[in-house]
């Protein structure tokens, strides 16, 4: 008797343990894989050097200087420097795939496409400062964030977007 009572519990336990091995992954908060170092990835960053101007009543803030950086899952980059809105250069060049990967690892195993913000604010009483917009398209998955240098934020600004910054004007120094 007592054999069959736990032949009878392993037997009904069974259909609950795969149950719950269905149900789990379905229910879990959000999608936390890791893509792959296979995974597509475009991303733009743009800098810009922010002004802001008073005449009286009205205010406008405008961009000085703007520089914009985009590369490719191949590693084909292009970057394009407009000064007080003018069309400046444009260059093109081929990011080494060891930086490549760098930046991939960057975004794809720190979590910035789940950062929760998606801007952080610029203080009110910021007259200059730079400003940052950051564009990753990874495996059909688009993110994009802005946030102002550290000095000019609201907000506490997190360390990987100060460090995804240094990066990636790194690979524009290289060039220039």
């Amino acid at each position: 008797m007592i054999v069959y009572k736990k032949t009878l519990i392993a037997a009904a336990s069974i259909p609950i343990i795969i149950a719950l091995v269905i149900a789990i992954p379905k229910i879990s908060p959000g999608d936390q894989t890791v893509p792959s170092a296979a995974a597509q990835m475009r991303i733009q960053f743009v800098k810009e050097d922010m002004k802001r101007v008073s005449f009286g009543v009205t205010e406008t803030i405008g961009a000085q200087k703007s520089e914009t950086l985009i590369i490719n899952n191949d590693g084909t980059a292009f970057y394009n420097v407009d000064v007080e809105g003018e069309k400046g250069s444009q260059t093109r060049f081929q990011v080494n795939a060891q930086e490549v990967k760098l930046i991939k690892a960057l975004v794809t195993e720190t979590g910035f496409m789940h950062i929760p913000k998606e801007e952080f604010k610029v203080r009110d009483n910021a007259t200059e400062f730079t400003r940052y917009t950051l564009t990753v398209s990874l495996d059909g998955s688009t993110k994009t964030v802005q946030w102002v240098d550290e000095p000019a934020s609201e907000d506490f600004v997190p360390a990987l977007l100060t460090m995804l910054r240094d990066t990636l004007l790194g690979t524009i120094k290289e060039r220039e």
